[in-house]
């Protein structure tokens, strides 16, 4: 690839010519707090798109930016990106408040559009935000980023080659000490990710769930949190997510009727153990004192799995979708369920764990 010439002021045209005059996916990031600097990293990786626009309030992050990627256009103000005529996408690193705010200017002014997770606050700010990604017909995506996990797929591949059965139940835990946060409680901040994957996993949407949560350290700001999912045909998913715990964890167990599996994010050199291991029962029995039940307790496989950077893919399936006319993984409508279980998920932890129901449109 030749040497782009990126050289411009505010006011300047900001196509990008790398070479055969091929225009790239101009990208504008608002935002360059935690996520920012790694969106921009990645997307300069992707041979059809270049960030060329970065807006935060934040002065001493600008200068971050423009420092880390000298010619950087950097402006204090989010709409100077959204709605630039020199910007073709915007990616919305911003927090969770002002997700809908600036992804609805950026979509009003036909950009494409991905934002961290959670898409936004409520299921009404989602609607909107779907409505008007299809009115514009621009790709609105969301920031799932473990959906894009090399050992979740592998994960998946398991559960729809049949390799371990029905799914009998899921068990997530994502925990560690800190980082807090002010925006969000934990269930917004940590559980979403579970349930982004419970859903992509089962192929399917929870018919009920419900949560307890306490807050330790900032009053009205849950930081750790316990819930459990039920979906159609019998599975149960169990989550445990803390800001507050001495060990950095993040781990699912998947069991089936066949096998098990468990997959730990924390060893990249093995993230998934595969385990012919289940219960089975004595075919034939008279009276319950004659009820056996065998364990059976096979071989452990351990996979080769070609790890990835998570975000990479994601930022790359972005720009692809754009590029190609596809459809996210994470798109808007799968976006705005997770937001409606978080929704739920809240309003059980209110009624202290009480059970809620999730009705979902046909």
């Amino acid at each position: 690839m030749e040497k782009l010439e990126l050289h411009w002021s505010k006011n300047d045209d900001l196509s990008v010519d790398v070479g055969e005059h091929r225009l790239m996916i101009r990208i504008g990031i608002v935002g360059y707090g935690h996520w920012g600097p790694n969106h921009v990293r990645v997307i300069n990786e992707c041979k059809d798109a270049r960030v060329v626009m970065v807006g935060d309030l934040d002065a001493s992050r600008r200068a971050a930016a423009s420092q880390a990627h000298p010619g950087l256009v950097t402006t204090e103000l989010p709409e100077e990106v959204v709605t630039s005529p020199n910007i073709d996408a915007v990616i919305v690193s911003t927090p969770v408040v002002t997700h809908h705010s600036i992804a609805m200017s950026a979509l009003n002014a036909g950009k494409h559009v991905l934002v961290e997770k959670p898409l936004c606050q409520t299921t009404h700010e989602a609607d909107e935000l779907v409505a008007l990604s299809r009115q514009q017909d621009r790709v609105l995506m969301c920031g799932h980023v473990f959906l894009f996990n090399a050992g979740v797929r592998r994960l998946r591949e398991y559960i729809y080659d049949d390799v371990i059965g029905t799914v009998r139940y899921m068990a997530a835990t994502r925990t560690n000490l800190g980082p807090f946060r002010t925006d969000v409680n934990v269930l917004y901040d940590l559980a979403c990710h579970d349930i982004s994957f419970f859903s992509f996993l089962l192929g399917a949407l929870p018919e009920s769930g419900n949560a307890v949560a306490s807050s330790f350290l900032q009053p009205g700001i849950e930081d750790v949190v316990f819930g459990s999912l039920k979906y159609p045909g019998g599975a149960l998913c169990h989550f445990h997510d803390s800001w507050v715990n001495p060990r950095k964890e993040r781990t699912l167990v998947v069991v089936g009727d066949k096998k098990m599996v468990v997959w730990d994010d924390m060893n990249s050199l093995e993230p998934i153990r595969l385990y012919d291991k289940g219960v089975q029962h004595d075919q034939y029995y008279d009276t319950f004192r004659e009820f056996r039940t065998q364990i059976r307790d096979g071989d452990v496989l351990i996979p080769r799995v070609k790890q990835c950077e998570p975000l990479k893919a994601q930022d790359h399936h972005f720009v692809e979708c754009i590029r190609d006319g596809m459809t996210p993984l994470s798109g808007g409508q799968e976006a705005r369920e997770v937001v409606k279980i978080l929704e739920t998920l809240q309003r059980s932890i209110k009624n202290e764990g009480r059970q809620e129901v999730l009705h979902w449109d046909v």
